[in-house]
């Protein structure tokens, strides 16, 4: 027969395991604490593990790091590998490494103080079927060296999930018009299912990275970073003064899902707010974005992207000289082999404030991007409204304040569009 202590400590756990973002309140004091138990009988039931037991003072202002990496190193010697916070404050005044951990913060804070001229990042978690959620981390860097705030380098790995976290950064580099730490980073390659739901970004101009570079002086090429990676969805997230970027040149990801993000500069200079290069299979849907600074890269940048790619239904506004959609897939400076191409773009509102110069409404901008529809799109301010210069189809737009609304290959076909 279960005791029933064991019992309800087992629901305690399922109950955050599958509660997702909506996990706010601490767990009942029924769980017990006691890190005194011989070592065998904690792998065999073990307690709810929080940083307390490891020395954790969580006043908000002592360095709690050394118990945080104390806890996690214990979890990763047992077979219960979630942890819990208890809704408390902490400080750590140096880098905290919780790779194959899982984290539920019941709504607790971790204040990071790190130095990136010695440290590579603040937190550092991942592995196969690990998560962080329900945790609010408050990043400063006082070093000179812009660096990660919260880092995934982990190869390999499947059914990651971040959700239901807040990151806010409080530092910015010298000139002030980005942050000197940053949101969410992913380094890692050959990924199966990489969640990142319903979380909030706030001045981190990185927010949410998923980014393969390895730097143009390098031949890649011939000594690629890591296997492909699929199923990435970033979903729901709220960017203040934070940006959004796939980016995996010569690897490619596939069946990538960006749904339902809000974008949203304030502060910080947004120039690529939501950015996705060399994947395939790619659906952009619903989202909110806004760039506010001069830029000939697009609000809503796409590049080297095949297969099927559907864009629609996002609201794109460009509040300085800045081109609302760009869509293309030349490989641009990878040089990785062109695609083939099947995109549609549909049934987004896109907005600008520049109605002279270069600016373009939705530019389709190389000559390899074919096969495209662009179709029930509303494109408004901007000196051009749409601009193919590959062929392409498009036709039911509406197009309102813009001197040269329709701009397209002579290949391309043009049908009941309105033009104001």
């Amino acid at each position: 027969m279960n005791h029933p202590g064991r019992s309800r400590r087992r629901l305690l756990i399922n109950a955050a395991l599958f509660g997702a973002a909506g996990i706010t309140g601490r767990l009942a004091s029924a769980a017990r604490e006691i890190p005194s138990l011989p070592r065998e009988a904690l792998k065999l039931e073990p307690p709810v593990i929080t940083p307390m037991m490891f020395g954790a003072k969580a006043d908000g202002k002592s360095d709690d790091a050394k118990a945080f990496n104390d806890m996690y190193a214990y979890m990763r010697s047992t077979t219960s590998r979630t942890v819990f916070l208890r809704g408390r404050r902490y400080c750590a005044n140096g880098s905290i490494y919780a790779c194959d951990v899982s984290t539920i913060g019941e709504g607790a804070t971790l204040i990071s103080s790190v130095n990136g001229d010695g440290t590579s990042c603040a937190f550092e978690w991942g592995g196969s079927d690990t998560f962080v959620t329900g945790l609010v981390f408050d990043l400063s860097n006082h070093g000179k060296t812009t660096m990660h705030g919260i880092l995934n380098a982990r190869d390999n790995a499947f059914n990651q999930r971040f959700f239901g976290n807040r990151v806010m950064a409080r530092t910015t580099e010298p000139s002030k018009l980005q942050s000197n730490i940053f949101g969410l980073w992913v380094l890692g390659t050959g990924l199966n299912g990489l969640y990142v739901l319903d979380n909030q970004f706030e001045q981190c101009s990185y927010g949410v990275q998923v980014n393969n570079q390895d730097g143009l002086e390098k031949s890649v090429r011939k000594k690629p970073l890591g296997e492909p990676s699929q199923h990435i969805h970033i979903r729901g997230n709220t960017c203040i003064d934070a940006t959004i970027g796939v980016n995996t040149p010569h690897i490619m990801c596939s069946n990538v899902v960006i749904e339902g993000n809000t974008i949203t500069p304030q502060h910080l200079h947004l120039d690529l707010p939501l950015n996705v290069a060399h994947v395939t299979e790619l659906v952009v849907y619903g989202n909110t974005v806004t760039s506010n600074t001069a830029s000939a890269n697009g609000t809503l940048h796409i590049e080297d992207a095949s297969g099927a790619v559907t864009v629609s239904a996002n609201v794109i506004t460009a509040l300085a000289a800045n081109n609302g959609i760009q869509f293309g897939v030349d490989p641009s400076v990878s040089h990785d082999a062109r695609p083939a191409m099947r995109a549609v773009i549909m049934a987004n509102h896109v907005q600008g404030s520049i109605t002279h110069g270069e600016t373009v409404g939705i530019l389709l901008p190389d000559p390899g991007t074919t096969n495209t529809t662009v179709t029930g799109n509303y494109v408004a301010g901007f000196a051009q409204g749409i601009n193919a210069v590959a062929t392409s189809t498009v036709f039911g737009n509406t197009i309102a304040n813009c001197p040269a609304p329709l701009r397209l290959s002579k290949d391309s076909a043009a049908a009941q569009n309105v033009v104001k």
